[in-house]
């Protein structure tokens, strides 16, 4: 029985980086806070290399274990105790990344007060439709987390199951039937979050090429 898998996609997971001048004027204190939530955002980002490799070792576990006859029943069980610690693992790394964007969203929060003080109209209205774009992308991150944890508590669920003699089969397609459409979920989310990154990369960059956002810096 397959179970569907996923891997976050890392691509568009680093926010665009540029060095900063002191600060002095709305446009480069607004700057500052941008350059400092990418520092916030970079725990996030180093967990996703090894989430993936978690994600790989467990689904190479789910495979074997698929593999295996009922009378291998202690080879089941002492598999699926290793992928539950990998559950527990995986759970660790998207905590981790949960507490990383919690605290750059905090940083972002003061933004809004830097792009209320922005003199050029064009330029406010420019900024403002940044912020909305990054609040967005952080609401959606939210989403991502709470859904990819119901993915773990389900696989949790999955692998203690494997370990009972008594499993069904109807009990087993029931489980990984519920965990694929999370997944499902999962990977919905991840795709928009990805690209909300990416629309907010292209606005900051556009940003900072703003004339009206330069000269206020010199």
């Amino acid at each position: 029985m397959s179970k569907f898998r996923f891997a976050i996609v890392t691509g568009a997971v680093a926010l665009l980086l540029m060095g900063c001048s002191a600060t002095s004027s709305p446009e480069e204190s607004l700057q500052d806070v941008m350059e400092e939530t990418v520092t916030k955002e970079k725990p996030y980002a180093e967990a996703q290399k090894p989430l993936q490799e978690l994600e790989k070792k467990e689904q190479n576990l789910y495979e074997t274990i698929m593999g295996l006859g009922m009378k291998e029943m202690d080879k089941i069980q002492e598999l699926s105790d290793e992928a539950l610690k990998n559950v527990d693992k995986r759970k660790e790394y998207i905590q981790k990344e949960q507490t990383s964007m919690d605290e750059a969203k905090e940083t972002f929060a003061d933004a809004s007060k830097y792009i209320e003080k922005l003199d050029n109209a064009d330029l406010k209205r420019q900024a403002q439709s940044l912020e909305k774009t990054m609040k967005a992308r952080y609401e959606l991150h939210s989403k991502l987390t709470k859904s990819y944890l119901n993915v773990l508590d389900g696989d949790k669920e999955l692998y203690e199951m494997l370990k009972k003699e008594d499993l069904t089969m109807e009990q087993l397609e029931k489980q990984v039937t519920s965990i694929n459409k999370e997944y499902e979920k999962v990977s919905k989310f991840n795709d928009e979050y990805n690209d909300k990154t990416n629309e907010y990369n292209e606005a900051k960059k556009d940003l900072y090429s703003n004339e009206a956002f330069e000269e206020k810096k010199d």
